[in-house]
């Protein structure tokens, strides 16, 4: 039965982790975080922080992946939402 809960525990835990993926990518991808509220950022990257601090000491190894993976993606939104990459820096057109 612990096993049953150790599975259960690991599939939920890389299953959120992994939730705010697609909107980090997409930061990446456009240099930017439009759209998204600083504020909602910040308590994210809050939570997370927070959170990996309280099972650092105990280990327990699906909580700790889970904010570990969720901190670095919080971090690539922060990033993005206070530093935004201008559009010149990514245009690859030569003017002769």
């Amino acid at each position: 039965m612990d096993l049953l809960f150790e599975i259960f525990g690991w599939i939920g835990s890389l299953s959120y982790s992994v939730y705010c993926f697609p909107q980090a990518y997409d930061a990446f991808k456009k240099g930017k975080t439009e759209g998204l509220s600083l504020g909602m950022i910040l308590l994210l990257f809050g939570g997370s922080s927070c959170s990996l601090m309280y099972v650092f000491p105990d280990y327990h190894s699906p909580l700790f992946y889970n904010f570990f993976i969720g901190l670095c993606s919080h971090i690539v939104l922060l990033k993005y939402h206070l530093w935004p990459r201008s559009r010149r820096g990514r245009s690859c057109s030569h003017h002769y």
